[in-house]
């Protein structure tokens, strides 16, 4: 997609009622008016937005700005697209009252997407635009050559290429973004494949195309990526700390807040800061019609400290929380198996809301969950087809609520690893254990397969953490270990651990994130310090880079005897941690972590290939059982000179990578974002990579 970024078109500024008038209307969707006698014949069709008058002709696009500069976009060498073909009507007329009755123009039509037809052999170009953003693709048959392809832009004053591979157009005092292209092909099934490429500047202000090898036999396209970008927070500290991606392209984030000026929306659960830190949670639309829009945004809290660690959705879009409070009046809804908690310590609340019901409605059920002589915290949440919820985290507490089935009935160290299953029907907890040896352990992540089993991963330093089965290790490797087990909740005592193994090197690994990929096996990711880690023969990096890399395991625990699927490290020179990981239905592995190496593995076409100087944001796609770096699909950093968290992944249907996280100034914010960096020491982040 190329993108016209129209929050850069103003020279001069306006008086204050013509920019009020032109950001409104540049908030309305750009769609394409024909000329049905209204304009000069050259214009076949038009669009207008805030900043910026759009005229397709049979030469492309012409782009007239608000100080009556002009840039026509000329594709050099090409045939006159006189076949020039109107794509998906809109539901809209325009109507021009102008002169006399003779020269009115009635019920103009109105168009989403225009075609213009074999502007080079075998090459259509379509545009189209995202709201009130102008973007095109170039779509190649089979045997159409991409080096035909040169852009010309005729009334510019300057090109750049920025480091990050965007174009940049300057005219004058007003500037053109376009976006490094993402280049891709899909193969039989569907699935799409990237080819590398990207812009290369020619003389006489044209732009060519780059590109790697790709099949000939198949149709390219050549779709410059838009990565969307935000801030979320206000004055006060903020963080983002969870994401989840649904079917229908609606965004649920939940995250902390220490201030009250973050903006609600009619119908949200409360609309002020209740205590110290809040929890907040908000839904927002990423699909082309949504725009990033909010669609719903509320606080959720007590009187003192109240923070999420993680949110998962179900198929009715109810969304669940599960987080820590010291609030002894946190919200308590439904059948909730505690009522009344953090009289003196830490507990654990599980809430579930409904974001389609408005105020206090939307709070269907909220539950402490936690012992009175410790501090209990939640770390990860999911929730099966029949909407019982599944909690796994880490307790000191000597009297956390059990079930009568629990596998361990009693803390064994000074802190366990929890895992809880909740029927939201019920008072009752359906299943509760502590899990752990005799020292430190830690749970933090847990998923629900489709039969009804339940992975968990924690970090141990206990030498006698409970094992089950056949281990793929029997004993702590090092300092500190990771178990991976599998549990069946709805058997009793020692029949419900079904799977339970040490994984690690000779020193120090911690896990942050697991999930399934499409064969059913357990993805983990998180950092090793070993160079002795376990490593398969096919692995994208087989050695570590030093001082700690991020790794990324596949495991199978229902098939002990090829235990390990595949694994691989991911780093630089300079130390890195990887907190959350996701599939796609080709199998692809999607991890996001943060990096301190000017070394980090990127990919050519990477949004930012180059290391920001601070603790930067990694997000990486690669193909497991590629052997080295021909795995990756692309890599890239985000981030300046300031420190950037990417605390959780998700990964929509068609592969778009949603990163949350908190940090500070410095990240590249997109055109359309809901706001800039407020302050307050750090703000959530949502970052989005299509």
């Amino acid at each position: 997609m190329f993108v016209c970024a129209a929050s850069t078109l103003f020279s001069a500024a306006p008086n204050p009622e013509v920019k009020r008038a032109s950001a409104a209307l540049s908030q309305l969707p750009l769609r394409f008016e024909a000329n049905q006698g209204q304009w000069n014949p050259a214009i076949r069709y038009a669009a207008r937005s805030g900043g910026y008058t759009l005229l397709l002709t049979g030469q492309g696009p012409s782009i007239s700005f608000a100080d009556s500069r002009r840039v026509d976009i000329a594709l050099a060498g090409s045939k006159h697209a006189s076949a020039i073909e109107p794509l998906e009507p809109a539901p809209i007329r325009t109507n021009y009252f102008l002169g006399g009755r003779n020269q009115w123009h009635t019920g103009v039509a109105n168009y989403e997407r225009i075609r213009y037809r074999s502007v080079y052999p075998g090459v259509d170009v379509v545009y189209y635009a995202n709201r009130n953003q102008l973007e095109y693709d170039f779509v190649l048959q089979p045997g159409a050559d991409p080096r035909a392809i040169r852009l010309k832009f005729k009334g510019a004053d300057r090109l750049r290429l920025t480091p990050e591979g965007d174009l940049e157009i300057h005219s004058g005092d007003s500037s053109l973004v376009q976006k490094k292209p993402v280049i891709y092909q899909q193969d039989a099934n569907g699935v799409r494949r990237e080819v590398a490429g990207g812009y290369t500047l020619l003389a006489h202000n044209q732009v060519g195309l780059r590109l790697a090898s790709y099949d000939r036999k198949r149709p390219l396209t050549i779709d410059p990526v838009l990565a969307y970008c935000t801030y979320m927070g206000g004055s006060g500290a903020d963080q983002i700390t969870a994401a989840k991606i649904d079917n229908q392209g609606r965004l649920y984030v939940t995250g902390w807040t220490n201030n009250g000026d973050l903006q609600t929306l009619d119908g949200a659960y409360t609309a002020t800061n209740q205590g110290l830190t809040d929890t907040f949670v908000a839904v927002i639309d990423t699909t082309p019609d949504g725009g990033y829009a909010l669609k719903y945004m509320s606080y959720l809290g007590g009187t003192s400290l109240d923070v999420p660690y993680a949110l998962t959705v179900d198929s009715a879009h109810n969304i669940y929380i599960a987080g820590t409070t010291t609030s002894t009046t946190f919200p308590v809804v439904g059948s909730a198996v505690q009522t009344t908690g953090a009289a003196t310590t830490i507990d654990g609340y599980v809430v579930k809301i409904n974001p389609a019901l408005t105020g206090g409605d939307s709070l269907v059920y909220s539950t402490y969950l936690g012992g009175a002589t410790g501090d209990d915290t939640p770390r990860g949440i999911d929730v099966d087809k029949n909407g019982f919820i599944y909690v796994i985290g880490t307790t000191k507490s000597t009297d956390f609520p059990l079930s009568g089935s629990a596998y361990q009935p009693a803390l064994w160290g000074p802190q366990d690893t929890f895992l809880v299953k909740i029927d939201t029907n019920s008072s009752s907890l359906a299943y509760s254990t502590y899990l752990g040896g005799e020292l430190a352990d830690d749970g933090r992540a847990i998923a629900v397969a489709p039969n009804g089993l339940v992975y968990f991963a924690a970090t141990t330093i206990s030498q006698t953490f409970a094992l089950a089965s056949y281990p793929y290790r029997t004993t702590n490797q090092g300092a500190f270990d990771i178990i991976i087990g599998v549990m069946d909740m709805t058997k009793s005592g020692t029949d419900s651990l079904v799977y339970c193994s040490y994984f690690g090197g000779s020193d120090l690994e911690e896990v942050r994130g697991i999930a399934f990929d499409p064969k059913g096996n357990l993805v983990v990711t998180g950092y090793t310090l070993s160079t002795d880690f376990p490593i398969s023969a096919d692995a994208m990096q087989p050695t570590p880079s030093g001082n700690g890399d991020a790794f990324v395991s596949v495991v199978n625990p229902l098939d002990p005897s090829r235990f390990l699927v595949y694994s691989t490290y991911l780093g630089g020179t300079s130390g890195e941690v990887g907190y959350d990981v996701k599939t796609d239905s080709a199998s692809n592995i999607y991890v996001t972590g943060y990096t301190l190496s000017g070394d980090f593995p990127v990919t050519q076409d990477a949004p930012q290939p180059n290391w920001g100087g601070g603790v930067n944001i990694f997000l990486t796609k690669f193909k497991p059982g590629v052997p080295g770096l021909g795995a990756l699909v692309y890599s890239t950093y985000f981030g300046g000179l300031a420190t950037y968290v990417p605390l959780k992944l998700d990964v929509g249907p068609d592969g778009t990578a949603y990163v949350v996280g908190y940090g500070g100034t410095g990240l590249p914010t997109s055109s359309n974002a809901t706001q800039g960096y407020s302050g307050g020491g750090s703000d959530g982040f949502i970052l989005v990579v299509k």
